[in-house]
């Protein structure tokens, strides 16, 4: 495993193939257990790490890839699995008297819950390193903000070897008496994972929701790039549509994969640097094209995946910077068409420079007398992405674990595709182009915004979307954490409008 993961470091060896390495491992210790003195069956572990995903958060797959490379070489690890409060990681480090502790979340509001956490250790008095990782934490926030909260030494989780790196120096350096928990390598002046700090950002720097803007100074004035008078669709229909698995063919749904998403970022089948194009293309037709086939066909058959949607239509108009939603059910009522008598209502933020961008703009103004469409979906794969996604974890096989894992939150990305491109046909928009790489380019009519996306970050106008679409019919909700459920799931909102396209506020 050692030479395993030095050549996955070198970029030689792809993370697939070193998950089987490590499948071959557990079951070559599982068979040799039984022969083994007991003493050399956990005792003499090279140190003890207990990992958990923070509060709020059910993302596991990268923390699940660190207890797997670790438990691999010679590691105790503890995985309390995911929503984690910080009195069962307290709990579990005084129990097993652990060497470290690691943190993991993938939503950027997990950022501020680990900073808590770390507040409460200091309470504690507990100063053993602290290791945080996931896509939403930068080397910045780590090693700036979370550092100057915590009394001993935190680390930026880069990838699941960077902390066995971490792992083994520290475990040496503990022998040798050249670690100090507040002071970190006696031996060494870097702070732990310093040549980290320099790394290029992997996500937005995270940072608390943005506060409600006062009303006064706050620009309504609609945005002279939008035009105003373009012909403005009627949908097929008032209201929602829920479509169940039997109503959603999967193979038509595969179709949109984001490929490149799939084999490179879940998979992690990356191109090494020095490989040219072509090699790198006919390892993906030798090696990579035949597993997705093949999952593809074994999701189809045993059934691992159960799409669901619902999407719909409600009347609107728009009035400075706010979008009024209003009762489907009364669309020819001008009455129950007024600003007054809204269902609900989102505002949105508008860009102070350039075009002056806002979604509002989007949709027909209220003194246009116009009532316009305004179109949302929620989609997801259903709650059994996430059970077997865990059986297959704990059935130690590792490889498939990561495949259909990838394959799951990808095609929830291919269904919101899907669904977004059957609002389009419904509403006549301009014929979608023939590649799929065009279209996940988004060279079609309009745009889809998700909320706590640039455009529209107030996650909280989540629950009132989901209230509009009746999700609970399929199961899906947001908790106090703002953690959609099904796991596999995402939401959005449909603006048909020729301008709109992705922008940053």
């Amino acid at each position: 495993m050692k030479v395993v993961g030095e050549l996955f470091g070198s970029g030689q060896m792809q993370l697939p193939f070193v998950l089987q390495s490590a499948e071959t491992m557990k079951a070559a210790v599982a068979y040799l257990e039984p022969f083994m003195e007991k003493s050399a069956t956990g005792e003499t572990a090279k140190g003890t790490v207990v990992i958990a995903t923070v509060k709020g958060d059910v993302h596991d797959i990268g923390k699940n890839l660190v207890d797997i490379i670790l438990t691999n070489n010679g590691y105790r690890v503890i995985n309390l699995g995911i929503k984690q409060p910080v009195e069962n990681i307290i709990q579990a480090y005084e129990e097993h008297q652990a060497d470290c502790l690691a943190m993991s979340g993938l939503l950027v509001k997990s950022t501020a819950f680990m900073k808590e956490n770390l507040e409460v250790f200091n309470e504690r008095g507990i100063t053993v390193p602290v290791i945080l990782g996931g896509a939403a934490l930068t080397p910045k926030f780590v090693y700036e903000d979370c550092q100057s909260t915590y009394h001993g030494q935190v680390i930026y989780g880069k990838d699941a070897f960077a902390d066995l790196h971490f792992m083994d120096r520290l475990m040496e350096a503990k022998a040798a008496g050249l670690w100090d928990d507040r002071q970190g390598f006696l031996d060494d002046t870097r702070v732990p994972g310093l040549e980290e700090r320099d790394t290029p950002a992997i996500a937005p720097e995270p940072s608390p929701l943005p506060a409600p803007e006062s009303p006064e100074g706050v620009d309504t004035r609609r945005s002279e790039a939008v035009a105003v008078d373009i012909p403005r669709p009627t949908p097929p229909f008032w209201g929602i549509c829920h479509l169940k698995a039997d109503q959603i063919p999967l193979p038509e749904v595969f179709a949109y994969l984001d490929l490149q998403a799939l084999i490179a970022g879940q998979w992690q089948f990356r191109k090494p640097k020095d490989q040219d194009r072509a090699t790198y293309d006919a390892f993906l037709a030798e090696k990579v094209y035949p597993i997705l086939e093949t999952w593809k066909q074994r999701i189809l058959t045993e059934n691992l995946l159960h799409p669901e949607l619902i999407y719909g239509y409600f009347p609107c108009q728009s009035e400075g910077n706010t979008v009024y939603i209003y009762d489907p059910q009364r669309v020819g009522d001008k009455s129950a068409c007024v600003p007054e008598r809204a269902i609900a209502q989102f505002t949105f933020p508008r860009q102070k420079t350039g075009r002056r961008l806002c979604i509002a703009d989007f949709f027909a103004p209220v003194a246009s007398g116009i009532i316009d469409v305004f179109p949302m979906q929620a989609v997801t794969v259903g709650e059994i992405a996430t059970q077997v996604a865990q059986e297959l974890f704990a059935a130690n096989q590792y490889t498939d674990y990561l495949y259909f894992h990838g394959m799951a939150v990808q095609t929830a990305e291919a269904l919101a595709e899907w669904c977004h491109a059957r609002i389009r046909r419904e509403l006549g928009c301009t014929p979608d182009p023939a590649s799929i790489r065009d279209i996940l380019a988004q060279r079609y009519q309009g745009s889809r915004y998700s909320f706590g996306y640039p455009a529209c970050p107030n996650m909280q106008d989540q629950y009132t979307q989901l209230r509009l679409l009746e999700s609970d019919r399929m199961g899906m909700y947001m908790d106090e954490s703002e953690q959609l459920y099904p796991e596999q799931s995402t939401t959005a909102i449909i603006c048909y409008h020729p301008a709109a396209k992705y922008f940053s506020v």
